[in-house]
């Protein structure tokens, strides 16, 4: 059994070379595939990953130099998948980080010198959600396989034959021990749960500092909130061509991918920020452990991340179905959720007391969430034809087809209603 990690690089681009790195990401392609150039297939660890440009901006009147970002969800450690890129695609990652300031001088590449200059980017992901935990690459497409192969088995005539549900399991059980193709699906596999001691003890710390934080949203309101401007543009006033160019990356496979940077707001906020996305990251890990997170069971992978020292944060993820959905979902499910975060973003539309209004002005948040939206140049899905909701459930029917224990008439149809 594995644990999914997130890989973080933020790595600052030379002067005027920015417009090449976008051609050259761009030319990598997507998940559709043929065109793609960048391996990311060599990595049978790799989930999802991207590459993409962080737009220079000025914050208080001093400009902060753009950068390109690597995130990648992996089976393992960061350490061992960076090693691995390092290893074997020293030449994509050369055409890509010769753009980038300091990069060793091509007279001075090694694997060594490599690794050390994507070790000395990483950053620290301040909250990271996964919506089919402990799950590989590897077993994720096996599962699959699975599913299907029980499919073929009861669409033959052996598996016609049968005509009651506990003899349908136990003829695709039979016939599934007969090869030894599936002997791994025997290794056990729990399915998540929520972790119930971190759980309480997460509860006990909210109980604890549930004044202190009530005080500094009282103290967000009325210092705060009524002095910065939200964006205040609705979605027919945001930039035609740019907003295509967004959605030109958009519905390509049944998987879609988010990528957003925002420039954080001062004082408290930052305090406020920092402090939600350590609880959206404990709750994320403890109790968001079976695919629904905040009613939203779409999602593969999220992550926020704090960069430009501590001036703006990033969004990415990777989800299932179109971006208006996705984000319905999150309003209609969470959107006191998504107030908690991004109301800590400039240009976010104005809340009350944090948690009311914002989000839900929907089309003041729509244009907003376009507006912080910049271009994934580069993504890939290791597995771009699958829903999240179908992982979880093949997973269920591993378990239940190999399951050890006599399953009553309920737990039966279960399985079989998951084939």
């Amino acid at each position: 059994m594995s644990t999914q990690n997130p890989v973080t690089l933020q790595i600052p681009i030379l002067p005027d070379r920015e417009k090449d790195l976008d051609r050259l990401l761009t030319s990598f392609g997507n998940p559709a595939g043929s065109q793609s150039t960048f391996p990311f297939e060599k990595f049978e660890n790799v989930h999802f990953a991207r590459w993409f440009l962080v737009p220079a901006t000025v914050i208080k009147g001093e400009k902060v130099q753009p950068s390109v970002m690597y995130t990648a969800n992996i089976d393992g450690s960061a350490t061992d998948h960076l090693n691995a890129m390092a290893d074997q695609i020293p030449e994509v990652l050369d055409r890509i980080l010769n753009h980038c300031v300091g990069y060793p001088d091509k007279g001075s590449r090694t694997p060594q010198s490599r690794i050390s200059f994507l070790d000395t980017h990483r950053i620290s992901t301040q909250a990271f959600y996964i919506g089919a935990p402990k799950r590989t690459v590897q077993q994720i497409h096996q599962e699959a396989a699975l599913q299907s192969a029980v499919r073929t088995f009861f669409d033959g005539e052996e598996g016609a034959a049968v005509h009651s549900p506990r003899a349908a399991l136990d003829a695709v059980r039979k016939w599934l021990a007969s090869d030894n193709k599936w002997d791994w699906a025997t290794k056990p596999f729990r399915l998540p749960g929520i972790k119930w001691a971190r759980a309480i003890l997460l509860g006990i710390v909210v109980l604890v500092v549930l004044i202190p934080v009530a005080i500094l949203i009282v103290l967000i309101h009325f210092l705060y909130e009524n002095k910065l401007q939200p964006l205040g543009l609705d979605i027919n006033q945001l930039d035609p061509e740019r907003l295509q160019k967004l959605k030109d990356q958009e519905d390509i496979i049944y998987q879609n991918q988010l990528t957003q940077v925002f420039e954080m707001k001062p004082g408290l906020r930052k305090i406020f920020l920092r402090f939600i996305l350590w609880f959206t990251n404990e709750l994320a890990n403890t109790v968001e452990v079976k695919g629904n997170l905040l009613g939203t069971p779409t999602i593969h992978f999220a992550r926020w991340v704090i960069i430009d020292q501590g001036r703006r944060f990033i969004f990415v993820s990777n989800f299932d179905g179109s971006y208006d959905e996705y984000l319905g979902d999150f309003i209609d499910n969470g959107g006191w959720g998504l107030n908690a975060i991004y109301s800590n973003s400039k240009g976010y539309p104005r809340t009350k007391f944090i948690f009311w209004k914002g989000s839900y002005l929907i089309g003041q948040f729509l244009a907003w969430g376009r507006f912080y939206q910049v271009p994934t140049q580069t993504w890939y899905s290791a597995y771009p034809d699958f829903g999240l909701p179908q992982i979880i459930s093949r997973s269920k029917l591993r378990v239940g087809l190999f399951s050890r224990k006599n399953l009553d008439s309920s737990e039966i149809a279960d399985v079989l209603r998951r084939i």
